[in-house]
């Protein structure tokens, strides 16, 4: 489950973090008195999706009737398809340096990453200066102290401050486990001219299956925020038809898209779409299948995700390397399932397929048969390629087929 900012915010402030003094506020009237308690504040729309500041869901606020007029703006926004209710007024901060702090899972390991550049360019800095993120993987039986966490930041180039900022990323390593969190991620990490850190933003996801363990109570909430579309609806059905693994429970139908996500597991599900985004793609659905679900389920989940109004110019499946997935469950029985019952799938449209675990060689023999015999046009990629690679070849792909599927139109 995706937390809104301010949710994970409250929960990294219990856990002993410095965050900016602020209110969440529905209203303009709201903001006027939050803004004229505080001074000097920004308000930002608290949606699930990420580039809100380059929506303009984002705006800095000299007074409390600059809060008022921003707050009744951000209000009537949509953006990424969700409609905006809540806004978050907080103070703002005396910037003097901008970072980035997240853990999260790769391959079912728990990863801190760390990097001394941040704010909204962060994907620019993931993809152009590689050199400048360090990913660390944790053994979670010997856990993640502030002497790890020093040495990580010295790597990214945090110097001097690397003991200060060690306790704040020991802090959510610990927040991480104790939560059974998918992704922590701090971005930005601000430090100010008087040489104070905050946590800026949060970006927080939550296995809502281990709620019944947790020390905090998740909100009521399903979904991306917005009222569900009937595809997704449907995909929840599908997730319940029985308990065995997910496929269906995340779901998302995105206006104007054209690209099919259908991806396993949490973190590198959640790392593809961030690459799938900042390389220029647009996905269309957005879904997960995960913990060994049944090649039904999958099928099914499939066919709801085939169902999108709009045109479809590529399906990216996307994962890492299963440990205990049938991977030939879920992508023949499932997805390749799914797609041949679909009597009107263009066949022409570009399936990449970027997948490993349990029975693969037999899958991928089933799929270039698939594409050899009955003409799908698919290409299977191992771990060899890496997820931004893989994101960089399906947007490849999907313009081609569009720009092949606009000539056939004219």
């Amino acid at each position: 489950m995706k937390l809104y900012e301010y949710e994970g915010k409250n929960l990294l402030r219990e856990a002993g973090l410095k965050t900016p003094r602020g209110q969440v506020v529905e209203s303009p009237a709201e903001a006027e008195k939050v803004a004229s308690e505080i001074g000097s504040t920004i308000a930002k729309c608290q949606i699930l999706g990420g580039k809100r500041g380059k929506a303009g869901g984002i705006l800095s606020c000299p007074d409390a009737a600059a809060a008022k007029k921003a707050v009744e703006s951000i209000l009537q926004m949509k953006i990424r398809g969700e409609q905006v209710k809540k806004v978050l007024v907080e103070e703002k901060l005396d910037i003097a340096k901008e970072c980035y702090l997240g853990i999260t899972y790769q391959n079912r390991t728990p990863v801190v990453i760390a990097c001394f550049e941040g704010g909204m360019d962060i994907e620019e800095v993931k993809n152009v200066h590689p050199d400048k993120v360090v990913a660390q993987p944790v053994r979670i039986t010997r856990g993640f102290d502030e002497t790890d966490a020093i040495e990580v930041l010295q790597r990214a180039g945090f110097d001097e401050d690397s003991a200060k900022v060690a306790k704040i990323l020991v802090a959510m390593y610990d927040f991480f486990v104790k939560n059974d969190a998918l992704l922590v991620e701090v971005n930005p990490l601000i430090k100010t001219k008087s040489g104070e850190w905050y946590v800026a933003d949060s970006k927080m996801e939550i296995d809502e299956e281990a709620e019944f363990r947790l020390p905090i109570e998740l909100p009521d909430r399903l979904g991306s925020g917005k009222a569900p579309s009937r595809l997704e609806i449907s995909a929840r059905e599908n997730d319940q038809m029985d308990n065995r693994g997910a496929a269906g429970r995340m779901f998302y139908e995105i206006e104007g898209g054209n690209i099919i996500v259908l991806a396993a597991g949490g973190g590198t599900s959640m790392e593809a779409l961030d690459d799938l985004y900042s390389l220029g793609g647009r996905p269309a659905i957005f879904t997960e299948y995960s913990g060994n679900p049944t090649g039904e389920k999958v099928k099914g989940l499939t066919k709801i995700a085939l169902q999108f109004p709009g045109d479809i110019d590529a399906i990216w499946v996307i994962g890492g390397r299963a440990n205990f997935t049938d991977v030939y469950e879920s992508l023949v029985n499932g997805i390749l399932a799914g797609i041949r019952e679909n009597d009107d799938f263009d066949k022409t449209t570009p399936i990449i397929v970027r997948r490993a675990g349990p029975r693969d060689e037999e899958a991928y023999e089933v799929f270039r048969q698939a594409r050899d015999e009955e003409g799908y046009n698919i290409f299977i990629r191992g771990m060899g390629t890496s997820i931004p690679d893989s994101a960089r070849m399906v947007i490849y792909q999907a313009n081609k087929h569009y720009a092949a599927r606009k000539r056939a139109a004219q």
